[in-house]
């Protein structure tokens, strides 16, 4: 490429790469066919590090036209976009028209850049909507009458692998002698790196049905954590932690004096919120790990009613990692609450879109296992435009 003095070729490596990290995802896509140099700036890990600095934390959500869009946490109630424009993913099979046909995919996890959708049971797919990159994970095939809780998706460091963590309960049994079944619970890991899924062992039976689902986890300090819905949790008051290397599960306790919380990353600490009556809200902190001694950080007094205080069991809550925290209620998915650190104010707003409590930031990393072969079998995935 021929430069001329004062024009953007002559200018350093150093330079250009500053320039080119502050630009959108896609504009830096596209800055990658400009010549052989920019595409070897635009794709060294110095250069994706600083890139991936830049991009702001903002939240999933499906719109009404069931795409999967990433909208900043302070959006308030939103607008009156049916999702068609700006959305990252559209996980459906639809008709010529653009109709709704089947169920094509429901949004599971997501993380450093990646979502995971399952389309069918045990059957996930994970990609990347800036890159437009996707492939299917080794199949879960539990034998019979399977129901598969996807728990967690999490980064394995010393293998390299991204990995699902999955509860799955089948039921072994004669369907000739009166539908009786024996049902057994047990964890698996699927992972990035093609080989088949594996039985990490048994998972804590529970009496009562898993109808509420499972909550995304927590993760901290290579730990996934869990607060809500988790049966082994749950019947003794407790906080379920799961440590992605050793691969071992741990009961942890909860905030002092709470019944219903909901964990949170927040100034890079471990925290939970949960609402004092209908009065204020607590925010805690995980001060020390070891001994589980969790410290009041912050409380902001509710200055109006709240009506989604009604039941006052809090479901979960996403953060931008500094001043902003959203949070859902177990028995109201339109109303949610909005605490604003800064101004020490908590209000509730209606969504247009149904939130799913999941933080998505922007990647332009490459992995590997993107590459092909595809599977024929993968459901179709449409990207944006």
């Amino acid at each position: 490429m021929e430069t001329t003095l004062g024009s953007i070729g002559v200018l350093c490596e150093d330079a250009l790469l500053e320039i080119l990290a502050r630009l959108p995802s896609k504009s830096v896509l596209r800055c990658r066919a400009v010549c052989k140099r920019w595409r070897r700036i635009a794709t060294g890990r110095s250069f994706l590090a600083a890139h991936a600095a830049r991009q702001p934390r903002q939240m999933l959500v499906i719109t009404r036209s069931w795409t999967v869009r990433a909208v900043p946490l302070s959006a308030g109630d939103g607008d009156d976009d049916d999702g068609r424009r700006g959305y990252l993913c559209d996980p459906i099979k639809r008709d010529k028209r653009g109709r709704y046909t089947r169920s094509g995919g429901s949004l599971l996890a997501s993380l450093d850049g990646l979502l995971v959708l399952q389309q069918s049971p045990g059957n996930f797919v994970v990609c990347n909507p800036i890159t437009r990159q996707w492939s299917r994970l080794p199949q879960v095939r539990p034998k019979t009458f399977p129901t598969v809780y996807p728990c967690g998706f999490y980064f394995h460091r010393p293998s390299g692998e991204y990995r699902v963590l999955c509860h799955v309960v089948e039921a072994e049994g004669d369907s000739d002698s009166d539908w009786k079944y024996d049902y057994t619970d047990d964890y698996y890991i699927t992972s990035t790196s093609g080989v088949m899924p594996r039985r990490l062992g048994p998972a804590p039976s529970s009496n009562h049905p898993i109808d509420m689902g499972y909550e995304y986890p927590v993760a901290w300090r290579e730990i996934l954590h869990w607060c809500s819905f988790r049966p082994e949790a749950t019947s003794q008051g407790k906080i379920l932690a799961f440590h992605t290397v050793a691969e071992t599960f741990r009961l942890m306790a909860r905030p002092p004096g709470t019944t219903s919380a909901a964990l949170l990353e927040l100034d890079g600490a471990l925290c939970a919120v949960a609402f004092e009556g209908t009065t204020s809200l607590n925010i805690w902190v995980l001060q020390d790990y070891e001994s589980e001694r969790w410290m009041l950080r912050d409380q902001v007094v509710v200055v109006q009613p709240l009506k989604s205080l009604h039941h006052g069991l809090v479901s979960v809550a996403i953060s931008d990692g500094a001043d902003v925290i959203l949070i859902r209620h177990c028995y109201n998915n339109s109303l949610v609450n909005l605490c604003d650190l800064k101004e020490k104010k908590v209000r509730e707003i209606e969504l247009v879109w149904f939130p799913r409590f999941l933080a998505f930031s922007e990647s332009l990393v490459s992995h590997a296992f993107f590459q092909p072969p595809w599977c024929f079998e993968l459901g179709p995935i449409k990207f944006c435009d």
